[in-house]
């Protein structure tokens, strides 16, 4: 009983010391998303899709990153027509149908109050590169061969897909996100990247 007893306490000092270790990245991953993080500066084109219950449509998409400043513009514009965003750590501006410059301290709120669905914004630059953002927590998340194929941040889940070489990188070719009532997908035709 005793032998027993003393077997039972060193199993749970076993694992406890086992949960107490902190869970280790695959090397492949770690590098793949530290060569995409230091990527800091791109431009896609694609399109974007969103359903929501009261909207759903599509847009054609062409995003230039440049550090933390970035451009996008949206041709059809889910049903709006041509919308450019410009935006940095101030805010977002735009133009609107009267051709006045408008300026929101934060994107995803004026996109909220424009379309009725919330996404981080700020996310998103790193989420369409199939990486989670650094400054939010990470669930769930799926790694296969050193990529990410699925992870959830901020509410939302996050489905990198259809990966392929992009400069030397893998990026995905499709990033779906599902979230605050809305699900969005982005499809990417093509990447490019400023000369190292």
């Amino acid at each position: 009983m005793r032998r027993t007893l003393l077997a039972g306490l060193a199993l749970l000092a076993l694992l406890g010391g086992c949960a107490q270790q902190p869970v280790k990245e695959p090397a492949d991953w770690a590098a793949h998303r530290d060569a995409v993080s230091a990527r800091a500066s791109w431009d896609l084109q694609g399109k974007i899709g969103l359903r929501s219950p009261g909207h759903s449509g599509s847009a054609f998409l062409s995003w230039n990153q440049q550090s933390d400043t970035y451009k996008l513009v949206l041709s059809g514009a889910l049903g709006l027509g041509r919308l450019v965003l410009e935006g940095d750590a101030t805010g977002v501006s735009w133009q609107g149908k009267d051709g006045k410059t408008r300026h929101h301290p934060d994107a995803s709120v004026m996109i909220a109050e424009a379309w009725g669905w919330t996404v981080p914004v700020n996310a998103l630059r790193f989420w369409v590169r199939g990486i989670p953002d650094p400054s939010l927590p990470v669930e769930d998340q799926v790694l296969e061969q050193g990529l990410a194929t699925h992870f959830r941040q901020s509410g939302w889940t996050v489905t990198p897909e259809n990966y392929s070489d992009a400069a030397g990188i893998s990026l995905p070719g499709r990033v779906r996100l599902q979230g605050q009532g809305a699900a969005l997908t982005v499809s990417i035709s093509r990447w490019t990247f400023p000369p190292a």
